[in-house]
């Protein structure tokens, strides 16, 4: 049968005030309704990006994730504004605006968004385009949010006031800041999602800020990464342990991207005026997305030449990073490595120092630090180091500059010496 009906307009707002004018940028869903002359405006409480909006239809693509779902939504609005205006006409009421507003909040039961479905919901949505680090990082910042709320919490509950309850109550479990600081970052990057979808206004969370020391830098001496090198290892399993957490050491590529390295990712470079023949690695990191090109060592790619018939496409064997960070331990400790270490840890404004040999701390990513530490003493300029370790030059600039390098101690002791002795005079004159 077919239906009678006045139809509603649904457009995307549009502000030319507005500094961020991408068209991926949420906007609100705004709903127009002519009748009789007159026209009710007002917004629908949703959030759709310009790009994912179909102009034409007036609803969400179809191919976007959960557009079925606003569809639905917009298409129950229409149908109950639709509602509102013929019975109003079959009863002889006089129809205004503030009549329609009325009505539809009459007999609304405006079920409030579910705080931990909606979080969940934003896992299976963003879980494809995160590493499993990052996805497993989220789901322990879910896990423990809902530990610290019984699992009972609204979007307008989150305020500075629970956070600063919410910190405590991560140190008390044994949590330090850096820790404490990942757990409510990856909390708020949801709730600003769930803000721009149209789940909740509130935004007093954003005033609580945690404070995150800066640390020292755990990284290998040159020379210790030459010990790890000449190390002799007891078996073929050995060999992969240290050649895995050698190729951080010798390349600033995290375990994660050269894990999964390809032989045809290893190129030969020449440029022009020059005879020599550099080798080099083609990737795309994980976590940033970006395509490098990384100069590999001769070291380097005598390891690789010890696994040039590994069957397959990888151009290393496969040996998980919690496996090599056990192992690589037990390991640095036969090679030497076992210089006394600081190692600070941060619990709210109480800061603990613990000392350890350095065997004792080593993983992957000390490997990848070791590489860059070295590099920016070694005066390679910050933006050619940040290009090849796939940071942000500022991350590298921040961290790195400041350790310990030759040339700051030489200067001083060459610059500021005393004058030397003055010949000795008769205090009488």
């Amino acid at each position: 049968m077919r239906e009678i009906k006045k139809y509603v307009r649904y457009h995307i707002e549009k502000r030319k005030s507005w500094p961020d004018q991408s068209p991926q940028r949420p906007r609100n869903v705004e709903l127009y309704f002519n009748y009789d002359g007159k026209r009710y405006h007002d917004t629908t409480g949703m959030k759709v990006a310009l790009c994912d909006w179909d102009e034409d239809r007036q609803r969400v693509k179809l191919t976007v994730k959960r557009g079925a779902e606003v569809n639905r939504y917009l298409d129950k609005l229409e149908d109950k504004i639709n509602d509102i205006y013929f019975n109003a006409k079959a009863e002889g009421i006089e129809l205004d605006n503030n009549y329609i507003k009325k009505e539809l909040k009459k007999d609304t039961k405006q079920a409030r968004p579910d705080f931990f479905k909606e979080w969940l919901k934003y896992f299976e949505i963003n879980k494809n385009r995160l590493v499993n680090g990052s996805v497993k990082s989220m789901m322990t910042a879910y896990n423990r949010f809902k530990e610290f709320t019984g699992g009972k919490v609204d979007f307008n509950d989150i305020n500075p006031e629970l956070l600063s309850k919410y910190a405590a109550f991560l140190l008390s479990v044994g949590n330090v800041n850096i820790t404490v600081h990942g757990n409510i970052k990856r909390m708020k990057i949801f709730l600003n999602y769930a803000k721009d979808m149209g789940l909740h206004s509130n935004d007093a969370y954003n005033k609580f800020k945690w404070t995150v020391q800066e640390t020292r830098i755990l990284f290998l001496e040159w020379s210790e990464v030459k010990a790890l090198f000449d190390y002799i290892p007891i078996s073929e399993f050995e060999q992969k342990v240290v050649d895995k957490f050698l190729f951080g050491c010798l390349t600033t590529i995290r375990v994660g991207d050269y894990d999964e390295i390809k032989k045809d990712c290893i190129r030969s470079v020449r440029f022009e005026g020059d005879e020599h023949v550099y080798d080099a690695a083609y990737l795309r990191h994980k976590k940033t997305h970006n395509i490098t090109v990384v100069p590999l060592l001769p070291e380097v790619m005598s390891i690789l030449d010890r696994y040039k018939d590994l069957p397959g496409e990888n151009a290393l064997p496969k040996v998980g990073s919690h496996v090599i960070n056990r192992h690589i331990k037990l390991i640095a400790k036969k090679a030497g490595i076992v210089a006394k270490t600081p190692k600070d840890y941060y619990r709210g404004n109480t800061r603990e120092t613990k000392y350890f040999e350095k065997w004792q701390l080593l993983g992957t990513h000390v490997g990848r630090k070791s590489f860059i530490t070295h590099a920016v003493n070694m005066k390679i300029p910050a933006t050619t180091v940040a290009d090849i370790a796939g940071q942000n030059v500022k991350t590298t600039q921040k961290y790195y500059a400041g350790v310990v390098n030759r040339e700051k101690f030489v200067q001083v002791m060459n610059d500021m010496r005393l004058p030397p002795d003055l010949p000795k005079t008769d205090k009488l004159g």
